[in-house]
């Protein structure tokens, strides 16, 4: 038995060493102790598969009864039963009918999980990893990405205390540090988390993402993007120079210092055609995601209808002018801060949001002082369909749809 690292809990967080494990892809047991407990995970190529602890609570019996899947005099009294035969407990469970062979399975992903999540919460104690020990050859393991067991487990630790201490300075820039496109492929998110991941492009500051999040409540939105860094989706940096954005000049006007004008960013587009093929998630193994993960956890855009490929057209001295929605969400505003910077008194600095969505493209109202308006109409939000007019202050803009995928 090796051992190959050491170290006290009181210097590291949890999850930064399960990371670290992860990108050394290491197989065996990470051992977690404190005056009055010991945890076990088991890894197998960088991915905690299995997980025990002396902790009353995680026993098999205590969780099923703590989920109500059985009450505590039904446990006591199968438990004497199958114990004149000497089953122990998920064999007895089964012989009593209790759970059957797949749901059995499922609580025992659970519990592992349990084990883990609960060790987040440790700062005080030690910690060993042994390489090359494999788990019992009786246990049922996880088999799932380390980023989304990462970032389940940080859900369910109320840090709104410790929010302060993490991000001392809002006005810090947010990057992203995980590959957008194979975050999409592999990893579940809450609507909520989606929308926060997508406003980060390495210029907004946290004080900026939390404005345009649209959450009157900035800690919850502050809590989610502590959530993706620790789980290694996102790094807070210091602010860097700010870049040059679009800008619609409305009304006509010189440009601010550092702007371009949409018109010449972005030429006219030619009659042309679109193919778009989504490359589908591919799992060559098993994945435990669904067993462990909230439901309101998905992934990108897993409840679509339909693929929509669309752009916004600037009418302006009789030219049009288009620009490709390309991204999944894009900001619109006096600010320069914004995606599309509209030169009008009447905009306010952060004045709606262009979302990508199961239903095509929303416009949403960022609590602006004159409001966003869709075909005349004013409003809070609302899906996109093609040729319709958005007004904000005087700018007129029309969405465009170049391609839509059957449903």
């Amino acid at each position: 038995m090796e051992k190959i690292l050491e170290g006290s809990l009181a210097r590291f967080e949890v999850p930064d060493l399960l990371t670290f494990l992860n990108m050394g892809n290491r197989s065996g047991v990470f051992v977690l102790e404190r005056p009055t407990q010991e945890s076990k995970l088991f890894f197998r190529e960088g991915k905690p598969v299995f997980a025990n602890s002396t902790k009353e609570e995680f026993r098999l019996g205590n969780m099923l009864v703590r989920l109500g899947k059985v009450t505590p005099e039904a446990l006591e009294k199968i438990l004497q039963r199958q114990a004149k035969v000497g089953h122990r407990i998920g064999q007895a469970l089964l012989s009593e009918k209790v759970l059957g062979e797949d749901e059995l399975a499922s609580f025992l992903k659970v519990q592992v999980s349990e084990v883990i999540f609960d060790t987040f919460n440790w700062h005080e104690g030690g910690f060993t990893f042994f390489d090359r020990i494999p788990p019992p050859a009786t246990a049922v393991t996880l088999e799932m990405d380390i980023q989304n067991l990462i970032m389940e487990g940080v859900r369910r630790i109320d840090e709104r205390g410790r929010l302060n201490e993490f991000f001392p300075d809002l006005n810090m820039v947010v990057e992203a540090v995980a590959n957008p496109e194979r975050v999409k492929q592999s990893i579940t998110l809450t609507q909520d988390e989606w929308r926060v991941f997508f406003l980060v492009d390495s210029r907004r500051s946290l004080s900026e993402i939390c404005r345009l999040a649209g959450n009157p409540d900035e800690m919850a939105t502050l809590q989610i993007l502590r959530h993706l860094v620790v789980a290694k989706f996102l790094v807070v940096v210091p602010p860097a120079a700010p870049s040059l954005p679009l800008i619609l000049q409305v009304p006509a006007g010189a440009p601010a210092e550092g702007t371009q004008k949409l018109g010449e960013a972005m030429p006219a587009p030619g009659s042309f055609s679109i193919e778009f093929n989504p490359p589908a998630p591919q799992r060559s193994k098993p994945d435990d995601t669904k067993e462990i993960v909230r439901p309101q956890a998905i992934p990108y855009l897993s409840n679509a209808k339909k693929l929509t490929v669309s752009r916004l057209i600037l009418v302006k001295n009789g030219a049009d002018t288009s620009f490709p929605l390309t991204r999944d969400t894009y900001t619109l505003g006096r600010h320069r801060n914004n995606d599309i910077v509209i030169n009008d008194p009447k905009v306010s600095s952060f004045h709606a949001r262009i979302d990508r969505s199961p239903e095509g493209f929303v416009l949403v109202d960022l609590k602006s002082r004159n409001g966003s308006f869709i075909n005349g109409k004013k409003v809070e939000s609302g899906v996109l369909t093609t040729g319709d007019e958005i007004r904000l202050g005087t700018a007129k803009i029309v969405y465009k749809v170049d391609y839509t995928s059957a449903d």
